[in-house]
């Protein structure tokens, strides 16, 4: 192994000898630990300078901010797809229905023998081969086979078709809108979800580092309590509770690693890249101020601006539109058609022959108009009662995240003064200690207090960040992440 490092950082093993040197500063119990870490790092270090000198690339990770790991999931993220996909498939269901009011053109070939005294007078007929013999007796009640070589074009043109193609062109256009307003919906859910993930991967980095300085707080405590049961200043009851203490910082650590490295896969697969892939985020859990109106102003905001509200609204005018098509069907329906056919008896040498005409079709007696009748009615109602329950959705979705953001906000100015007099308390216990006034449970706990109120100091600011965040998407207005950012 000494071997490998020579080789990788060109230093002499006199020197990598040297690094072990700090070790002796450490409690036997402790050193097993130590040189395990250090021989870890050291292999990292020397795979990513190997990896880097073949790749000619940097050792640090790559960089990324907010707006770009948005950007990165708005390209990568099936949802996305999905909702595009659906506008497309909407503009042709548009063209799908204006087609109703164009022709509709056909051509049939047939070919057909028989000795049916009717098909052969009438293939005689449309062939232009009728002659008088044709009219004896036993030519027509006993002809030959005859063969029938039929070529026709036909065409139907709608006038009026009791105002039906409108209607679905009115509705295939309105699902247009719900499908783009879908996509606006999912686009803004994606990115509240990858904001929340990005800050729960700043979040996870800062809990870890509170967490390392706990461990090694916990750590000093534990050689300084051991030092002085070995002299007699203290007693085994100081050293035990010290290796308690040291022990639940190394559970918090293992949970701040666990929810770090869960945070950063959730923050990878929104973005479209490998789960255990590590970037250096340039976000921070810093102090920010984001001003807002009175609670009345931001539902009026989300009535405006939220997409499924919106979506809601079409959905009415759909049903609308489906009662407007089934009372119109009591309406007469016209049509222009033609045809141009072309009959011989071996395909060359026939004879032509065309049909024009208009149509007109009413419908007398329908036995389920009335049904459909009662189904539209029943539908528009429905979607007035989804509109409704939506919108009482929506009021709940709008207090609750102006709540949990006032609430957010006043948590941060506790935590800041509980860091304070946790500071103060621990140096005040500190010294009480140094002059036997209190035990040293008291000081575990007051390093403790500190901890947690540094861990709750975070907390807040992260929840601060995402509850504006959901405020945002609430009122449908979270169309930028630099808003929040």
């Amino acid at each position: 192994m000494l071997a490998a490092f020579e080789k990788s950082f060109g230093a002499s093993r006199s020197d990598v000898l040297c690094k072990f040197c700090f070790l002796k500063k450490f409690p036997l119990y402790l050193r097993p630990i130590a040189l395990r870490s250090l021989l870890v790092g050291l292999l990292f270090f020397a795979y990513g300078f190997e990896t880097t000198a073949q790749t000619g690339g940097s050792v640090f990770p790559p960089r990324i901010d907010l707006e770009t790991a948005v950007e990165k999931a708005l390209e990568n993220n099936p949802q996305i797809k999905i909702a595009d996909a659906a506008t497309r498939l909407a503009d042709a269901k548009i063209a799908e229905a204006k087609a109703g009011r164009m022709p509709s053109v056909e051509f049939s070939q047939s070919v057909v023998r028989s000795n049916n005294p009717v098909f052969v007078f009438g293939s005689l007929l449309e062939q232009g081969r009728f002659r008088e013999s044709n009219f004896s007796l036993d030519a027509l009640n006993n002809p030959g086979g005859l063969s029938n070589f039929r070529s026709l074009v036909s065409f139907q043109q709608p006038l009026f078709d009791r105002k039906q193609t409108g209607s679905k062109t009115s509705q295939a256009e309105i699902a247009k809108r719900q499908s783009v307003l879908h996509a606006e919906k999912v686009r803004q859910e994606l990115s509240f979800d990858v904001f929340r993930s990005y800050y729960s991967v700043v979040l996870g980095r800062e809990l870890l580092a509170v967490s390392l300085e706990a461990v090694k707080s916990a750590e000093a405590n534990c050689k300084k309590t051991k030092d002085m049961v070995e002299v007699g200043m203290t007693t085994d009851a100081d050293f035990l509770a010290a290796d308690v203490e040291l022990s639940s910082a190394r559970q918090q650590l293992l949970e701040a690693e666990n929810n770090l490295v869960a945070a950063t896969a959730a923050l990878n697969i929104a973005i479209g890249q490998r789960a255990d892939r590590q970037y250096e985020l340039t976000g921070d859990l810093t102090e920010k101020y984001f001003p807002l109106d009175e609670q009345n102003d931001r539902i009026r905001i989300a009535f405006e601006n939220r997409p499924d509200y919106k979506s809601a609204e079409l959905a009415v005018e759909i049903a609308r539109e489906q009662s407007r098509a089934v009372k119109n069907q009591k309406l007469p329906q016209v049509s222009a058609f033609g045809n141009f056919g072309y009959s011989s008896p071996y395909i060359a040498n026939g004879s032509t022959d065309y049909t024009v005409g208009v149509n007109l079709s009413y419908t007398l007696f329908d036995a389920a108009r009335k049904p459909r009748l009662e189904q539209s009615a029943t539908a528009e109602a429905i979607a007035e009662l989804e509109k409704e329950s939506l919108g009482n959705q929506i009021r709940l979705d709008v207090i609750r995240a102006l709540q949990n953001y006032k609430t957010a906000r006043a948590k941060i100015q506790v935590s800041i003064k509980s860091i304070t007099q946790a500071a103060e308390a621990l140096k005040m216990i500190h010294d009480r200690y140094k002059f036997g006034l209190t035990t040293f449970n008291e000081v575990l706990r007051a390093e403790s207090a500190l901890v947690r109120s540094k861990h709750n100091l975070l907390i807040s600011r992260f929840d601060y960040l995402t509850g504006y965040a959901s405020v945002l998407l609430a009122t449908g207005e979270l169309t930028d992440v630099r808003l929040v950012n």
